[in-house]
């Protein structure tokens, strides 16, 4: 689990970056970058707390970026997930950030949204990791 929390840090500084850089140049793709790492952060958040529940479920169940799919895998199998509200209240739109960043010419997220989120998450990473989710 210790990687997957490394790797979750680097998705989140990724994300820093490109909105510290967008606000600079004001290149949409650099928006785009950052909700794509944004969302890879809270997909990642939701799968590790999945993970350490230790509940036996097959691993390819979790292979899907969809964030209301994950919940809803781990309400099924009575996994309790710490999600912030503002996570839980846009889990599809966050959701949408995985191919749409990525995909979608004229696809573009607020910047006071990604700013939104990114501030969030990383508070939504410390917390577990503080609360000792390694």
């Amino acid at each position: 689990m210790a990687a997957l929390m490394s790797i979750i840090a680097a998705d989140l500084t990724a994300a820093l970056n490109m909105i510290e850089e967008y606000e600079k140049s004001h290149s949409g793709a650099l928006k785009n970058i950052a909700a794509y790492h944004l969302q890879q952060a809270a997909e990642k958040l939701i799968k590790i707390q999945i993970l350490s529940a230790d509940s036996g479920i097959d691993d390819h169940k979790l292979y899907t970026h969809n964030l209301d799919f994950l919940v809803r895998t781990a309400k099924a199998c009575n996994i309790n997930l710490t999600i912030p509200e503002y996570v839980f209240q846009k889990r599809n739109i966050i959701t949408s950030w995985e191919s749409g960043s990525r995909y979608i010419p004229d696809f573009s997220v607020r910047i006071d949204t990604l700013k939104k989120a990114c501030s969030v998450i990383y508070e939504w990473y410390n917390d577990l990791k503080s609360s000792g989710l390694r």
